[in-house]
């Protein structure tokens, strides 16, 4: 039996094409979009929701859980040394933190990267941030979870109780942090 040759489909009209690749097109600027209005529209826990509990390791090794700051105002700061907007707006905390200290607020810089790597990247990072040492813990993943952390940095301020007072996804004026300490402060 002879080989019978198959004939070749027509290639697809022109306009066919471009209609697939501006519908496949639309499709991915709606996602992109979503992906962007869910990002910017969940900053993390939401005021009033308790603060989980999540216990983290200081730079010695000691482990600390979060609840121990109970009775008092908090400040927790998600960072990473790797980020330009952490490095710069981690001066003002820490100048924050040293202000309100005499009012019982505790402030606590969480590093989220991961406990291997910040063991290794802190210590050179704290010889040009040394008044930030005291502030540091290291938390892991599962502690930026729990905070929903999805963006650094990421600031909390939790009241006494430990329920989440007021939260910000990204570099944070320190005019604003006052503010929300003042008013947590205030409602003791």
């Amino acid at each position: 039996m002879p080989d019978e040759e198959l004939p070749v489909p027509p290639p697809p009209a022109k306009g066919f094409q471009l209609s697939n690749t501006v519908i496949i097109g639309g499709l991915f600027a709606i996602a992109a979009a979503l992906a962007v209005q869910e990002f910017m529209g969940s900053e993390g826990l939401e005021p009033g929701h308790a603060a989980p509990e999540v216990t983290l390791t200081k730079l010695d090794g000691s482990a600390v859980a979060l609840s121990s700051s109970r009775g008092k105002v908090v400040l927790l700061n998600f960072w990473a040394t790797w980020c330009p907007p952490c490095n710069e707006e981690m001066p003002e905390l820490v100048a924050i933190a040293k202000e309100y200290e005499a009012r019982g607020v505790v402030f606590i810089a969480v590093n989220q990267e991961e406990p291997g790597e910040a063991r290794s990247s802190i210590p050179p990072w704290l010889v040009q941030h040394a008044d930030v040492k005291p502030y540091v813990v290291i938390g892991d993943e599962s502690v930026g979870g729990a905070f929903l952390v999805q963006a650094l940095p990421t600031t909390y301020v939790l009241d006494a109780k430990g329920r989440v007072v007021k939260v910000a996804r990204g570099q944070v004026e320190g005019w604003r942090v006052k503010k929300w300490l003042d008013d947590a402060l205030a409602a003791q």
